[in-house]
């Protein structure tokens, strides 16, 4: 019995590499063309709106996500380096 092929869920490549391993044991892998890190099927979580800065304008990224926070970043890091702390609903992705 062959074991399925895995694939990039973002440019669906089989070309990976195994990427060390997660805090909890899971396998983690790295895709060859696009950069994307990911664990076999896991799930992403997207966010519905994310934040502009306050201080530069520019957009925020998830940095961060713990229970039901989640911490945003600036994307100008490190020139700007304001963040926000934030209770925000998430939407499963599949």
């Amino acid at each position: 019995m062959e074991s399925p092929t895995i694939q990039c869920p973002n440019c669906k490549s089989e070309a990976l590499y195994r990427y060390g391993k997660t805090h909890n044991g899971k396998k983690r892998y790295l895709c060859q063309v696009c950069d994307r890190q990911f664990i076999r099927d896991s799930k992403k979580l997207d966010v519905k709106k994310r934040p502009s800065c306050h201080v530069c304008g520019a957009a925020m990224h998830v940095y961060m996500r713990k229970g039901n926070l989640i911490r945003f970043r600036c994307s100008c890091f490190p020139e700007c380096r304001t963040y926000m702390k934030s209770e925000i609903e998430v939407m499963d992705k599949q």
